[in-house]
Formats: C-alpha cells, sequence, structure tokens
C-alpha cells in the first residue's frame, strides 16, 4: 500500500513539474479517484505507516490506481500502459531517460484484472522511481 501512495504522490508531483498550469487539475484526479473508489483518511493512514501490506490491499485502493492512471491518459481501461502517451509527458523533461527506462521494466507487468495491473504496474515503478532517487 505504501507504493500506491507513493505513486499517487509521484503522479501529483509529475503533475505539478511537468503540468505547472494544470497542477490543481492532477490534483483534482487524484482526489476523485480516491474519493469514488472510497478510499479514505485511514487507508491513506494504513498506507503512510504500512499496517497494510501489498498482498492485503483492497480492490478499492487497486481501482483508485487504476482511476488516476487511466484519467491521466496513461492506462487503458484493460489495465494497458499507453507509453507513448507517458513518454510524451516527459519529452522535455531532465526526467526523461529515467522514464523510459522505468516504463522498459514495468509497462509488461499485468495482474488479475485492470485494477490489479494497475496497482502492480504502479508498485513496479515506485520501486525503480525509489531506486533512481537514491542515486
Amino acid at each position: 500500500m505504501k507504493s500506491v501512495l507513493a505513486l499517487v504522490l509521484l503522479l501529483g508531483c509529475l503533475t505539478s513539474c511537468l503540468m505547472a498550469d494544470d497542477a490543481e487539475n492532477g490534483r483534482q484526479i487524484v482526489e476523485t479517484c480516491l474519493s469514488e473508489n472510497g478510499v479514505g483518511e485511514q487507508d491513506i493512514a494504513d498506507l503512510k505507516s504500512g499496517k497494510t501490506k501489498p498482498d492485503e490491499v483492497k480492490d478499492n485502493v487497486k481501482c483508485s490506481a487504476q482511476c488516476i492512471l487511466a484519467k491521466f491518459g496513461f492506462m487503458n481501461s484493460k489495465g494497458q500502459l499507453l507509453n507513448d502517451k507517458i513518454l510524451e509527458h516527459f519529452k522535455d523533461a531532465p526526467a526523461k531517460e529515467q522514464a523510459e527506462k522505468a516504463l522498459a521494466a514495468c509497462s509488461s507487468v499485468t495482474g488479475a484484472n485492470p485494477c490489479d495491473s494497475a496497482f502492480q504496474i504502479m508498485s513496479c515503478l515506485e520501486k525503480h522511481v525509489s531506486e533512481m532517487m537514491k542515486v
């Protein structure tokens, strides 16, 4: 669950950095997806604390991940990443090379359904982003 929170925050930061004029819209997308899927403050607190383990993540949290990626235009309804659209957001960003590496490692990850796929992909991306931040 920490992975979902980290990636939600990462997507928010990416939105702020890459679409500065539309940062509020990015935050609204995240908030809307969390609300639509019934992810509450306690879910977020459990994510932050690590109380909920990755194999215990509820479907509503996984579907929030799918909702966020879909509304950003980064995933289709079948749970497949839209790499071209993601890379388009990074085309002029300093992190373009890192984004390409993370996508190469994570874009083929799949789950049991679109929500699970989104969660698994977000977990993979979070792992790669964390590794990049250590360098």
